[in-house]
C-alpha cells in the first residue's frame, strides 16, 4: 500500500527533525569532549581522582538501572523505545562501567586515562538523553495525530447527524402540512416548538469550526427526538395508507 503525499511529506519531517536534534546534541557533545581534552587539566597523582572514578562509576551504574526501568515502561505501555537501539546504549554503560571499574582497580594511570573515562561516561549519556528526547517527541507527535484524527472522525459525524436530522425534519413537516393528525400531534404535545428548537441548534454546528464529544453527544440527542417524532407520524392510519407515502417508503427501502 503507497503512502499518500501528506504521510511522506509527514515522515520526512519527523526524519528532518530527529537528524536536525542529533546534529545539534552531537555537536554540543562534541564541544565538551574538546574542552574536557584540551582546556581541562587534571592534575597527576591527585587524591580525588579515586573519588571521581567512583562517582563515575556508581553514576554510570544508577543511569544504566533507571535506563533499563525506561525501557520496561516504555515496552510496557507503547511497544516502542524510540529511533535509537537501545542494545548499543545498554553495552555503551556497561563498557563504561567496566572502564571505571578498570580505574578503580589500577591507580597507575596518567590523566589523559581518567579524561578518557569522563568521555565515556558522558557518551551513553548524551545516547541516553537523545533516545529519551526522541522518544517524547515521538510521542507526543502520536498524541497529535490521535487528537486530530479524533476531532476530524467527531466533524464527519457532526455533519452526518444535521445532514440526517435536516431530512427526518423535512419529512416531518412534509407529513404535518398534508396531514392535520400530524400537525395536531405536534401542537398537543408541544412537540412542534421542540423540535424547530432543535432543528435550529443542529444546523448552527455548520458553523462551528472545533467539535467535541459532548457536540456530538447533544447532536444524537436531536436526531434522535426527531426520528421518534417521525416514527409517532408514521403511525396514522392515514398516513400509512397514503400512496404517496407508500411511494417514498418503497423509495427508501
Amino acid at each position: 500500500m503507497k503512502e499518500s503525499r501528506v504521510e511522506k511529506h509527514r515522515s520526512q519531517r519527523k526524519v528532518d527533525s530527529d537528524v536536525t536534534r542529533f546534529w545539534v546534541l552531537g555537536s554540543l557533545f562534541v564541544l565538551l569532549v574538546l574542552a574536557f581534552e584540551f582546556f581541562i587539566e587534571i592534575p597527576d597523582q591527585a587524591q580525588w581522582l579515586q573519588e571521581m572514578e567512583m562517582a563515575l562509576f556508581s553514576a554510570s551504574f544508577t543511569l544504566l538501572a533507571f535506563y533499563l526501568l525506561g525501557l520496561t515502561f516504555v515496552f510496557s505501555r507503547q511497544e516502542q523505545a524510540g529511533k535509537i537501539n537501545h542494545h548499543v546504549i545498554i553495552y555503551s554503560w556497561l563498557g563504561a562501567i567496566l572502564f571505571h571499574l578498570f580505574l578503580l582497580i589500577n591507580s597507575n594511570v596518567n590523566t589523559h586515562i581518567y579524561k578518557a573515562g569522563i568521555i565515556l561516561f558522558l557518551g551513553p549519556l548524551f545516547l541516553t538523553v537523545f533516545h529519551f528526547i526522541t522518544y517524547l517527541s515521538a510521542l507526543r507527535d502520536a498524541r497529535r495525530e490521535a487528537r486530530l484524527a479524533t476531532e476530524a472522525s467527531y466533524e464527519r459525524t457532526v455533519y452526518q447527524l444535521v445532514l440526517e436530522g435536516t431530512k427526518t425534519y423535512n419529512e416531518i413537516k412534509r407529513l404535518k402540512e398534508q396531514y392535520p393528525e400530524v400537525e395536531q400531534m405536534l401542537r398537543a404535545n408541544d412537540f412542534y416548538i421542540k423540535m424547530e428548537r432543535f432543528i435550529l441548534e443542529m444546523q448552527q454546528y455548520l458553523q462551528a469550526s472545533r467539535f467535541g464529544r459532548k457536540d456530538v453527544e447533544l447532536l444524537e440527542g436531536h436526531y434522535l427526538f426527531l426520528e421518534n417524532l417521525l416514527i409517532q407520524a408514521k403511525q396514522y392510519p392515514e398516513v400509512r395508507e397514503s400512496r404517496s407515502f407508500r411511494h417514498r417508503e418503497e423509495g427508501e427501502d
